[in-house]
């Protein structure tokens, strides 16, 4: 599915511009002192024409760095004393590869999901950081409310922002600000392109200017699995163009840069890195490192600081559960952090029923490679109330968040009634976040396993759903506040609070064309004239066609779905009222048999 499709698979569509909530302060091109929300972006206003930089900070995720507060102090970093050999050998390769009998210039940590790239990969950042060796970072997530951190877009433009922030590197800032002054679209080029003429041109042009033993020697790039590629371009394409411009730029004498890629190992990452064996070192994180150690040392800890906290007997963890868990967790620390926020959640009650609960949970099948995390992530499933209905709003978060950026303000909205998710998510808190430090509505979830496990039929089982079940949940929850003339629960809805652009009734108009009417329902003309009413902005003559063709595309040629005919005749007589071109005669006909968009013939006549 396209990042940019809605859940449903509905035909595709100007995707509604909600898509970022968690706004961040740039520049764009001309400014009016006003504050206006465009793809994930707000322009800051400004009299005057653009500098270089306001250019480059328009273009630049804030959130994918590794000390981003997006990242924030629920960042995955090493627990203390733990993975130190692996990080040992990264530290080693960083500082002295280049005296191996083959150097190599990339280094591709991988492994297993759960296994703890991410927490390996920002301790190392932060650890080069400290002694001024990190040049620049971008640490994707498919979780992340910004659509950016899953997307290759702003990728170049951050490593460039970040890399001239070294004074070390002399000359290099002025370098590359002057090609945004020359070549201002510079950011829509190609990404091997973005990479020669904002990196490589800029370093040759100042190579001799400072000692590059002073200079920063790597770049680190976590979760290049988690790129979801774009409307045009594939997740696995996106992956692969990073590489190939990550490879010809380490080929370049001018670059000085060493590599550290985190990924899964996906067949298109695997495939490349065994087709350029000279150019990279691969460090597979499996039993070589002891992650037993390691996950026992976390275990004991963590037990430990609940026992204290909560006043319980020293023998409450006994050695015997801890060795259980540790050889159930077979290398992977998502298990063990799973189980810590498991017992730590006093919804579920005490930590010592808690344990015993867990203890229980025995019955699996040792077989399969994930079947200790398969059994917990079902075991604490079943503790909602409903469990079905949780996992529907999980995957409807998932993709509401990830693929259309929506924020969680919005989506508890949606509720069917005031307080639902807390009573339906509450005691699933060891696997996704409801709110953040201050108590405001915010969704985490804490390992892209979850939703691995949760779309696999054979891992999930009896909690697995179709497409077809999450399109009708989808559908469901739109129609009911539809019905309802707004939403059902009582969130802070707002206008023009600090990160929200637009209130509710505006975003969800935008939001309802793109795939949420369904087309089996029975609507009336009162709903088509409210939302008309509620559909505000300059965009009605993108969400108006939208919703003319979307709605007519279950269609069959010889008999219309219920609600087409009331939802074309109603936009009909809006267009002609307001003097629109509108489709011919002819043209409805034609599109019985071979349906077609309208985005020329449906349309105001000044356009």
């Amino acid at each position: 599915m396209s990042a940019h499709r809605p859940m449903d698979g509905a035909q595709p569509a100007p995707s509604p511009r909600v898509q970022e909530f968690n706004l961040t302060t740039v520049a764009r091109d001309y400014h009016d002192h006003r504050t206006i929300s465009y793809d994930n972006r707000v322009t800051i206003g400004s009299s005057s024409h653009p500098r270089p930089l306001d250019r480059l900070l328009g273009h630049v995720c804030h959130g994918a760095l590794h000390d981003s507060e997006e990242r924030g102090g629920d960042a995955p970093k090493c627990y203390p004393e733990t993975r130190t050999a692996v990080q040992r050998d990264v530290m080693s390769w960083i500082g002295y590869g280049e005296q191996d009998e083959a150097p190599s210039k990339i280094l591709w940590l991988s492994g297993p999901a759960g296994s703890g790239k991410t927490a390996i990969a920002g301790t190392i950042a932060d650890e080069c950081y400290k002694q001024g060796l990190l040049a620049a970072s971008f640490f994707f997530s498919a979780f992340a409310t910004s659509i950016n951190r899953h997307s290759k877009n702003l990728l170049i433009p951050t490593l460039v922002y970040r890399l001239i922030q070294h004074e070390s590197i002399v000359g290099l800032k002025g370098e590359a600000l002057a090609v945004i002054e020359r070549d201002p679209i510079v950011f829509e080029r190609h990404l091997d392109q973005q990479l020669e003429e904002l990196v490589l041109k800029p370093l040759r042009k100042v190579a001799g200017r400072s000692d590059h033993c002073h200079w920063p020697k790597v770049i680190v790039i976590d979760g290049l699995d988690e790129c979801q590629g774009d409307e045009q371009t594939s997740g696995s394409d996106a992956q692969k163009q990073i590489l190939s411009a990550f490879y010809r730029a380490c080929r370049d004498p001018a670059f000085p840069f060493r590599i550290i890629i985190a990924s899964r190992p996906e067949p298109v990452i695997r495939h490349f890195f065994s087709n350029s064996p000279n150019l990279s070192l691969n460090i597979f994180l499996d039993d070589k490192y002891d992650p037993d150690a390691d996950i026992r040392l976390y275990l004991e800890a963590m037990l430990s600081d609940i026992r204290r906290r909560f006043n319980i007997p020293s023998t409450w963890a006994a050695k015997e559960v801890v060795d259980r868990l540790v050889k159930e967790a077979s290398g992977q620390f998502i298990y063990p952090a799973t189980i810590i926020r498991f017992l730590d959640n006093p919804q579920l009650g005490a930590p010592q029923q808690q344990l015993t609960r867990l203890l229980e949970w025995r019955r699996l099948d040792n077989s399969k490679p994930f079947a200790p995390l398969d059994a917990l992530y079902q075991r604490i499933l079943r503790t909602s109330p409903d469990p079905v209905l949780a996992v529907k709003w999980l995957l409807f978060i998932n993709r509401q968040t990830s693929t259309n950026g929506l924020g969680a303000w919005y989506i508890r909205a949606l509720e069917s009634y005031s307080g639902e998710l807390d009573y339906v998510l509450g005691s699933l808190t060891s696997l996704v976040r409801l709110v953040d430090d201050e108590g405001e509505p915010e969704f985490h979830f804490y390992h892209k396993s979850l939703i691995d496990f949760l779309g696999d039929p054979h891992r999930s089982s009896n909690l697995h759903l179709n497409e077809e079940s999450l399109i009708r949940f989808a559908r469901d929850q739109y129609y009911q506040v539809l019905q309802a003339r707004g939403p059902q629960s009582n969130p802070d809805l707002s206008a023009a609070a600090s990160t929200r652009a637009w209130t509710f009734l505006e975003t969800f108009c935008w939001c309802l064309p793109v795939g949420y009417i369904d087309p089996r329902r029975r609507y009336t003309s009162a709903d088509v004239k409210w939302w008309l009413v509620n559909l505000k902005g300059s965009d009605l003559d993108t969400y108006i066609p939208t919703m003319f063709s979307s709605i007519h595309e279950e269609c069959k040629w010889y008999r219309c779905l219920p609600s087409c005919a009331v939802w074309r005749k109603g936009v009909l007589r809006y267009c002609r009222e307001k003097g629109w071109r509108v489709p011919a005669a002819t043209e409805l006909l034609w599109d019985r048999f071979k349906k077609r968009g309208f985005y020329g013939s449906l349309s105001p006549l000044t356009a």
